[in-house]
Parts: C-alpha cells; sequence; structure tokens
C-alpha cells in the first residue's frame, strides 16, 4: 500500500514539475510610438495606432498606420513590416 501511494505521489509530482517546466514564467509585450495603444500579457496581444511598434516575445510589427501582434500572429496596414521569429 505505501508502495503504490509513493510511485502515485512521485508521478505526480513528476508531471506537476514537468508542466512548470513547459509553461512560460512570464509573457513579453510592449508598445512605442503612436497615439493610441493596447497590451495583454494574457492573452498575449499588442497593438497601436497611427505610428509606432506593437510587439510580443517573437512577434514585431510597425506601421505608419497601425499594428497588431499576438504570440502566433502579425498584422500591419498602410506603411509597415511584420516579423515573426
Amino acid at each position: 500500500m505505501k508502495s503504490k501511494l509513493g510511485k502515485v505521489a512521485l508521478t505526480a509530482f513528476g508531471a506537476l514539475a514537468l508542466a512548470g517546466v513547459a509553461t512560460p514564467a512570464f509573457a513579453h509585450v510592449g508598445l512605442v510610438g503612436g497615439g493610441e495603444f493596447v497590451a495583454s500579457a494574457d492573452p498575449v496581444f499588442a497593438a497601436g495606432e497611427w505610428w509606432g511598434l506593437a510587439h510580443t516575445s517573437n512577434i514585431h510589427t510597425g506601421a505608419h498606420g497601425w499594428g497588431a501582434a499576438t504570440s502566433t500572429d502579425a498584422v500591419g496596414g498602410e506603411e509597415g513590416f511584420a516579423h515573426v521569429g
């Protein structure tokens, strides 16, 4: 009985430890420039309007008109750029 309980406890501890390693500790979101901004770390999202740069941990978007970035996508309007990676 003790052996099974110990194995269950060890397995649960190991699973929680692996889940903690796989989960990011923080989300990086930032904005620079422009007139209007919005940023969120949960879900990861950043947007700026008129001119400037919006970025998350691995996505950057900049534009003269508008730009937005999530953890998987980037968009920009009018004159600008988007970089994922």
